[in-house]
């Protein structure tokens, strides 16, 4: 969030309190209170009211009897000689042709919205920014009698405020309708007026007109007030794209009095902020080469050995060559609908609506981070961009130790072998007749009979 401040240059704020006239001259039941239109009453540490030059105040009068005839009111200066506009001013209320009137210069009263009600009179009234600031005195007289005096404070204006903005972030899906307010996102514009006027706060956008529109329960920020202004975006149906806007805000004076000394107050200070808005889907980066807008996701993660299968999109309304390389990994293939395509290819996208292509990895590398490098060239300009989607692969899965029951498996085979033997070969013997046992001894005896010594005859020992 960024914050930039302006201080001190002009304004208002003031705006007082209901007071006695002084006991040297007053009359008694006479009341009078001063504030800015909308404002606290404010008061000095004397506890005297206080009158912002240059700005338009409400000073109410609470007379003991309705007035029947006419109330002037002359504000002078205690700390200053003479001066146009700068040491007096006269008000005067005319109950019988029911007028308002500024005799001395024509520019400080607002007839339409002073008032007399019975015993109760409201001047809008003020003096011009160059009127001394200072100790000042007001006199209230009624049909010739003078009512009491009242000591005024007059101060000159201060613009003072702060303001910061959040990065304002809107996402949308293609080619569907969306409504937003920033303050579901927490995002929002802050007014700090820490100034002695009130202020209005305003924005404009160079995009999206009518799109955007200011949430903000009042535009006025009020007198070491704080205001949190919210943004609503009514977006309409559009193709994936990133639209950039560039919103001014603009903080203005409110209550200024249109007098020869407002051209030395600045009326109105702007500051700029940014507004980002991207339609895309849910989950990718949206891209943009000249007219073409192409979405793929910036990453993802695979197991090794595994095939990858996602799905990139073009929009727009120029012809594009693509072309794709993979890193760490093997591609298996690109498909436009059911249709194997040949890389590089030539594509011709249009705006309202996506192209989508089907991209097939086979993770060969374990443990590392494929990288898939889209490279899309401009037909008409020769433009080359080139993005990625990374691919984190997974390490390779251990072998698995040979298990327990697969080694008695094995075992028991042996085992059953050896019994099976064992078993055929002693029923052989057993179903022999004796003459058959009788030959299979003497052929074996015969074959497996030890040699005579030297010198010893064979035969039945010479018998």
């Amino acid at each position: 969030m960024r914050y930039g401040t302006i201080a001190a240059l002009a304004a208002l704020m003031v705006a007082v309190a209901v007071i006695s006239p002084s006991t040297a001259s007053s009359s008694e039941g006479l009341s009078i209170s001063l504030n800015i239109p909308g404002e606290n009453p404010v008061l000095n540490s004397l506890g005297e009211p206080v009158l912002v030059a240059g700005f338009w105040h409400d000073l109410t009068l609470n007379l003991e009897d309705p007035t029947q005839d006419r109330v002037t009111l002359e504000a002078l200066s205690v700390d200053s000689g003479p001066g146009y506009m700068a040491n007096r001013y006269l008000w005067e209320r005319d109950e019988v042709n029911d007028t308002w009137s500024d005799p001395l210069y024509g520019f400080f009263v607002e007839p339409a919205l002073s008032s007399s009600e019975g015993q109760k009179l409201t001047f809008r009234l003020g003096v011009d920014t160059t009127a001394t600031a200072g100790k000042w005195e007001l006199n209230v007289n009624q049909d010739g009698v003078s009512l009491g005096r009242f000591p005024l404070e007059v101060r000159d204006p201060i613009l003072g405020y702060g303001l910061s903005s959040a990065d304002f972030n809107f996402r949308a899906e293609p080619f569907k309708q969306a409504e937003f307010d920033s303050e579901d996102f927490g995002q929002y514009l802050r007014v700090l007026n820490h100034g002695n006027v009130p202020l209005r706060m305003s924005v404009s956008f160079d995009k999206l007109q009518g799109r955007i529109s200011l949430i903000n329960p009042s535009d006025i920020a009020h007198v070491n007030d704080e205001r949190k202004y919210y943004l609503h975006l009514d977006l309409d149906p559009r193709p994936p794209q990133i639209i950039q806007v560039k919103g001014i805000s603009r903080v203005e004076l409110t209550q200024l009095i249109p007098s020869p000394g407002a051209s030395r107050i600045i009326p109105a200070i702007e500051e700029e902020f940014g507004l980002k808005v991207t339609i895309g889907r849910a989950g990718y980066a949206v891209r943009t080469v000249g007219e073409v807008v192409f979405q793929t996701l910036d990453s993802l993660t695979a197991d090794y050995g595994s095939l990858v299968t996602w799905q990139v999109f073009l929009t727009g309304d120029e012809q594009v060559s693509l072309d794709i390389e993979v890193v760490n990994a093997q591609l298996i293939g690109v498909l436009g609908g059911d249709e194997m395509l040949s890389l590089p290819v030539v594509l011709n996208p249009t705006p309202n609506a996506e192209l989508p292509l089907t991209l097939q990895v086979l993770t060969v590398v374990p443990s590392t981070t494929a990288e898939v490098i889209f490279t899309l060239t401009l037909l008409e300009t020769g433009e080359v961009t080139v993005y990625k989607t990374m691919i984190m692969v997974g390490a390779r899965p251990p072998s698995p130790p040979l298990q327990p029951s697969l080694m008695w498996f094995f075992a028991s085979l042996v085992s059953a072998s050896v019994l099976a033997i064992t078993t055929y070969n002693h029923w052989r013997f057993v179903s022999m007749s004796p003459s058959d046992l009788r030959q299979m001894i003497s052929k074996t005896s015969g074959k497996a009979g030890r040699r005579p010594r030297k010198g010893q005859k064979g035969g039945d020992n010479g018998t």
